[in-house]
């Protein structure tokens, strides 16, 4: 793997319990993938070296010389330093997640948000190519999302705009995984809705028989679990993934109002697993935003569950 502007880059997706890397070329071709690696969430040190491991897989060990990597991390962190300063579902603060993998693996590490990673990828080379003011809002375990307006990728002042997923759709609610409570993420992210199925079930065992069932144990239910007994006609499943839209839907029209994109991309896991909700936010916004976002056009990434990383490989391709 030779060094220079248009040598593949290595780009890495880092979530609350999966990673995945893969070889990016200069337009955006993933050229090999590492497959799936889960990780125990057992602190950094066991996380770091899992991802260590992925990378590896597609890199050969000892990695190329000058080879460059960007890691995507749900988290809120300082692309300049690659410190992870607050990672909720990761449960990390003030990690310096780029300076212990350059040691550890020998490239030149950049470190981005996860969903600030999906959005420049969807921008660059899906489905937002060409367009000056989009949001894509991430849907995976949890809820993220980030913002081009007028043709450039927003940061804020601690490189933490976007955070969608906190933002409060129920007064009084849910506990979240951040400080506050009510949270989208709390209801609609991949830990909420399976949070929420454990409940239910609890409270009607009969009612929750097919998602025991399927999943082996109430504590074992994810929302994977959920998504799968709905379309084999469970009816407590269908309640779940109702409510799930109801929140979903209150959620985007707040987003779709605030940032005023003339596109919106979902991506992430769960919308894999639900396209379905792609059409809910949609009809939302068309009939529920103000007039001047109602004409936003919903859309489902083009670059599924590889945005994040090939995102990721972007940004690293473009650092100083």
């Amino acid at each position: 793997m030779s060094d220079g502007p248009d040598a593949p880059v290595v780009g890495v997706d880092l979530g609350a319990t999966k990673v995945v890397s893969g070889t990016v070329s200069a337009d955006g071709t993933v050229v090999r993938h590492s497959g799936r690696f889960v990780h125990a969430n057992d602190g950094p040190d066991g996380v770091i070296r899992t991802v260590a491991r992925c990378v590896r897989a597609v890199v050969g060990d000892p990695a190329p010389d000058g080879l460059r990597m960007g890691i995507a991390v749900a988290a809120q962190v300082d692309p300049h330093t690659g410190t992870v300063a607050y990672a909720p579902n990761l449960a990390w603060r003030d990690v310096p997640l780029g300076r212990r993998l350059s040691e550890g693996i020998g490239a030149r590490v950049a470190v981005i948000n996860d969903a600030r990673a999906a959005t420049l990828g969807e921008w660059k080379f899906g489905a937002g190519v060409g367009v000056a003011d989009l949001f894509c809002l991430s849907l995976g375990t949890g809820v993220g999302g980030s913002a081009v307006v007028g043709g450039r990728l927003l940061e804020g002042d601690r490189h933490a705009i976007g955070e969608v997923g906190h933002i409060t759709i129920v007064g009084n609610g849910r506990p979240c995984h951040c400080p506050n409570v009510g949270c989208l993420e709390a209801y609609v992210g991949g830990w909420g809705i399976a949070e929420r199925a454990q409940e239910a079930v609890r409270a009607d065992p009969l009612a929750g028989a097919a998602l025991v069932a399927r999943a082996g144990g109430v504590p074992s239910i994810t929302a994977e679990t959920v998504f799968r007994t709905y379309r084999a006609g469970d009816p407590l499943s269908g309640r779940l993934v109702r409510e799930t839209e109801r929140f979903l839907a209150d959620g985007a029209v707040s987003i779709t109002n605030a940032f005023n994109p003339a596109m919106l991309v979902v991506t992430g896991g769960l919308v894999a697993g639900m396209p379905e909700f792609v059409e809910v936010i949609a009809s939302a916004v068309r009939t529920r935003c103000q007039p001047p976002a109602a004409g936003t056009r919903v859309v489902l990434s083009q670059l599924g569950e590889n945005a994040s990383l090939i995102g990721a490989a972007e940004f690293a391709r473009s650092a100083p």
